[in-house]
């Protein structure tokens, strides 16, 4: 028994240790607090102002009136409430609970002289407990008092003013205006704009022509607003509000997977009107999305335009799928009109890979593919007997071609059979052929057809056929230079025979349309080659093949005029 009271008086004595207890007060923390709840607005002042940006995906730009408002703020004493906890201190439990154990023994105890009354032995009891109960009250601070986040603004002690801008409603009912320019031409202007929930929106993809700004923009987009005696203008770049496109301008230009002359290189052809999103621009080539693919386009054959983030949505893309050379129809089955003679030679003349200003010939070397079979097939020349000047720049290379071809002739006279494509000039009354600048720099060389003329007319020759599909770029109504070419082989030579293109103020087309057929040679070449297919023997006839198809279907494609030229004997037939 005596131990179990031991040890729930341990207990109890444990108990009271451990207890604890909290209170809370107010402390100043602040003599010159602003109350926010009591202010007195003493001025305002209202202005316009645009913040937001402008992307193609939103080309929205916003203006917003705006108030600067001085406000005069109470300033009063700030208090706020802690929570601090208290423990016992054991020292000061310990003596009371040793006062209160003596007192207890002194009202009990039968060992003292005289033994107290009752009141005494109360007085003694009540005594003792007194002392516990203040020595627990004897309590330390236990850790830093925390806070309650309770607050309270108390006697006023001053004011202080403040400025603060916000966004606010129009004020009366007047209507804003606007205008917007560039380069001092005013685009759009009105006087009676609506307020959009109260701000000044304006939709500059909706308000302005796209197709006023070159590829390079000079300046920004000016807009100005105003709003009762309020003003507000904002610069605005182009390609903040539109994207670039590209449209195919050429016939036919080829859709590359690196920026390089290669026909290694080319995924497909795209035929003129085509549109492709613009990525950027690498000198003489465009970056361009194919798809979701990045492909490259040579610049000359095609312009830039400007046109809504939406444009995108809704390209016309007109693919013109590569196909392997004998699918087309004069490509095959080319007939044999002649056996193989020692004494038929050929020389094919053929520049159609360009840079810098001039675009790729396109099927030019494909062009060059097919006569050389026809020679071959067709005529029965010998493979050794055809020299090729491809891609050439100079009259030095043209040379070289020249030496190769006479030192061929084994057995004399010879006939010729000459073919010639690429781009021309005429200059001083004279026909150049413009040089290829592959693996060249940009610029611009000239092949003196003269003098090579001259220089064929100096070989021993029985007869010469002259094909040139010369594309002249400087137009020119006289046919005078052409026929001072062809006489230098004519005039001399009943058996001579020279074919041109087209008049030198006409281009020369190609026989391929976006919605139509896609015989992907020139026209000139491709119905040249027809009438050789259809076994049109004579001069007379081949032409007549040519005046009838060429330019009828090259209006009917390009509604353009093309019309092929003739000098010599009409009654030369293509194999002696």
């Amino acid at each position: 028994m005596g131990i179990n009271r031991s040890v729930s008086f341990f207990l109890i004595f444990l108990s009271f240790l451990l207890m604890s207890c909290s209170s809370t007060s107010w402390v100043v923390v602040e003599e010159q607090a602003t109350d926010l709840s009591d202010f007195e607005i003493i001025s305002s002042q209202y202005y316009l102002e645009s913040t937001n940006g402008v992307t193609p995906a939103q080309p929205i730009v916003h203006f917003d009136i705006r108030a600067i408002n001085m406000y005069e703020y109470a300033q009063r004493v700030r208090t706020e409430r802690y929570i601090q906890r208290y423990r016992p201190r054991v020292g000061f439990v310990l003596l009371g609970m040793a006062g209160a154990g003596l007192s207890a023994y002194a009202a009990y105890s039968d060992q003292i002289l005289t033994e107290p009354t009752t009141s005494q032995r109360y007085a003694l009891l009540g005594a003792g407990g007194l002392l516990t109960g203040l020595s627990f009250l004897n309590m330390k601070p236990v850790g830093e008092p925390s806070k309650t986040g309770e607050n309270k603004l108390l006697r006023k002690t001053g004011s202080v003013q403040q400025a603060d801008t916000i966004n606010v409603r129009p004020y009366n009912s007047d209507l804003p205006s606007i205008r917007i320019s560039y380069q001092d031409q005013v685009i759009r202007e009105t006087e009676n704009w609506s307020f959009n929930e109260g701000r000044i929106s304006i939709n500059l993809a909706e308000e302005v022509d796209a197709g006023l700004f070159e590829e390079d923009p000079a300046d920004n987009i000016l807009v100005e607003v105003s709003y009762d005696s309020l003003y507000s203008a904002k610069e605005v770049p182009v390609s903040s509000i539109f994207e670039q496109f590209v449209i195919v301008d050429a016939q036919i230009t080829a859709l590359r997977n690196e920026p390089s002359n290669s026909r290694d290189n080319i995924l497909t052809d795209l035929a003129e009107g085509s549109q492709l999103k613009l990525i950027e621009r690498e000198g003489e080539w465009y970056k361009v999305l194919y798809g979701i693919t990045e492909t490259w386009v040579y610049a000359n054959d095609i312009r830039t335009i400007w046109r809504p983030s939406e444009f995108a949505t809704d390209l016309s893309v007109i693919a013109i799928p590569n196909i392997p050379f004998g699918s087309i129809d004069v490509e095959r089955d080319i007939p044999i009109l002649g056996r193989s003679l020692p004494n038929s030679s050929a020389f094919l003349l053929s520049n159609f890979q360009y840079g810098g200003e001039f675009s790729e010939r396109v099927y030019g070397e494909r062009d060059t593919k097919l006569m050389e079979e026809y020679f071959i097939q067709g005529f029965g020349i010998r493979s050794s007997n055809i020299v090729k000047a491809i891609n050439i720049n100079s009259d030095r290379l043209l040379e070289r071609a020249y030496s190769r071809l006479a030192s061929s002739f084994t057995e004399s006279p010879q006939n010729l059979h000459v073919y010639i494509s690429g781009y021309a000039e005429i200059r001083d009354s004279k026909v150049y052929l413009i040089g290829s600048s592959e693996n060249e720099s940009n610029e611009t060389r000239y092949i003196d057809l003269h003098q090579f003329f001259r220089a064929l007319n100096n070989l021993d020759l029985s007869s010469i056929l002259v094909f040139a599909d010369l594309d002249i770029l400087n137009e020119t109504g006289s046919t005078e230079p052409l026929e001072d070419l062809a006489s230098i082989l004519t005039s001399d030579n009943s058996n001579s025979a020279v074919f041109f293109g087209a008049r030198p103020d006409q281009r020369s087309g190609i026989y391929t349309s976006s919605d139509g057929e896609q015989n992907r040679h020139s026209l000139f070449t491709y119905f040249l080659a027809e009438a050789i297919k259809e076994r049109k023997m004579t001069m007379g006839e081949i032409m007549e093949h040519l005046e009838r198809n060429v330019p009828f279907t090259s209006r009917s494609i390009y509604d353009r005029p093309q019309n092929p030229l003739f000098f010599g004997n009409r009654q030369l037939r293509l194999l002696n």
